[in-house]
C-alpha cells in the first residue's frame, strides 16, 4: 500500500476513538452523508487505506483494528462477536439509521462475515475484497482457541530464529511457495513483527464466523455482497471465494489480475465503490 499517501489521509478526515471489548479504538469519518458505511482494514494496515470512499450520499467509518493504527489496545483484551454488534448497534443509534453498508480487507473481511452472522436484518450490502474467513483455518484456530497452540504461538515470537529457519527450508523444498515465503518473512523476520503478529492475532481471535448461519442470513435477508479476489494472490486463494459463494445468487465475485493488495490498483478501488454505493442493489453483474 502507498503508505506515505495513507499519512496524508489520516489527517484528512475528522478521528475519534471508541470502546470496543477493551480496546479504545480510532476510527476516520470519511463523509458526512446520511447512509453510513463500516469499514474494516486488513494486517499491518490502517483506517487511511479506505480513503477513496468518499461520497455524498455515505458516512464511512474507517477503523484502526486493535495494535494497528492508532487504536489503543492493551494486551490479553480480545473483541467478542457481542462486542462486534454492539459497536455497531452503538453507530446506528448515533447516526440514526436502520442499516449499515460493510467493507472488508483481508482480516478485516471476518470482521464484517461475524456482522453478517450476528445482525443480518440491519446490513444493506457487504463488499469484501482479498477476504480472510470465507474457508475456515484450522491453523489459526489451533495457535490461537487451544492452549497447546497458545504455547507455540508464544514460542514463536520468543525464538522465531528457529521457525524462521523451518519456513526457509520447507520453501527449499517446495512445500512453500516463494511468493508466500516472501510475504510471511515480511512480518515474522523482527521480534517486535512477531510480537504484533501475536497481539493481533490473538485480539481478534474470537472474531471467527460461522460460516454456514453467515450464508444463511446472507440468503434469508438477500444481502448482496462483493467478493473482489486477486488470480495472482497467494495469501487468499481465489478458490477459496468461489467455495464460499457455492450457488448463491446473492455472492458475486470479481476477478483482478492481481495479487493480494488489491486497494493498490485503481480499477479496483473503483469497483469496490461502484458496487458499495450502487443505488439499486443488483445481484447481477
Amino acid at each position: 500500500m502507498n503508505r506515505v499517501l495513507h499519512r496524508e489521509m489520516e489527517h484528512a478526515f475528522p478521528s475519534e476513538k471508541i470502546k470496543v471489548g477493551g480496546q479504545m479504538l480510532h476510527y476516520l469519518k470519511i463523509g458526512a452523508g446520511p447512509k453510513l458505511v463500516l469499514a474494516f482494514h486488513g494486517y499491518a494496515n490502517n483506517a487511511s487505506m479506505f480513503y477513496f470512499l468518499e461520497h455524498s450520499d455515505y458516512t464511512v467509518l474507517s477503523f484502526d483494528l486493535p495494535f494497528q493504527g492508532k487504536s489503543e489496545s492493551m494486551p490479553g483484551a480480545i473483541i467478542s462477536k457481542d462486542n462486534l454488534k454492539q459497536l455497531a448497534t452503538e453507530l446506528m443509534s448515533a447516526y440514526n439509521v436502520p442499516k449499515i453498508g460493510l467493507v472488508g480487507f483481508s482480516l478485516g473481511a471476518r470482521v464484517c462475515l461475524c456482522l453478517a452472522e450476528q445482525m443480518p436484518e440491519h446490513i444493506r450490502n457487504i463488499v469484501l475484497v482479498a477476504p480472510d474467513g470465507t474457508r475456515h483455518n484450522y491453523f489459526y484456530q489451533f495457535l490461537t482457541a487451544t492452549a497447546l497452540g497458545r504455547f507455540a504461538f508464544r514460542g514463536f515470537v520468543r525464538f522465531g530464529a528457529l521457525y524462521i529457519q523451518l519456513f526457509s527450508f520447507l520453501q527449499k523444498l517446495g512445500l512453500l511457495s516463494r511468493s508466500l515465503f516472501t510475504f510471511a518473512m515480511q512480518y515474522i523476520r523482527r521480534p517486535e513483527s512477531r510480537q504484533l503478529l501475536y497481539n493481533i492475532w490473538m485480539s481478534t481471535s474470537k472474531l471467527i464466523p460461522d460460516l454456514h448461519k453467515a450464508k444463511h442470513n446472507i440468503k434469508a435477508n438477500r444481502i448482496p455482497v462483493h467478493l473482489l479476489m486477486g488470480q495472482q494472490d497467494k495469501v487468499i486463494p481465489l478458490q477459496n471465494a468461489h467455495n464460499f459463494k457455492g450457488h448463491s445468487a446473492d455472492i458475486v465475485i470479481h476477478v483482478f489480475d492481481r495479487g493480494h493488495n488489491l486497494l493498490d490498483f485503481e480499477e479496483v478501488r473503483g469497483t469496490l465503490a461502484a458496487w458499495l454505493f450502487r443505488t439499486n442493489q443488483s445481484n447481477n453483474s
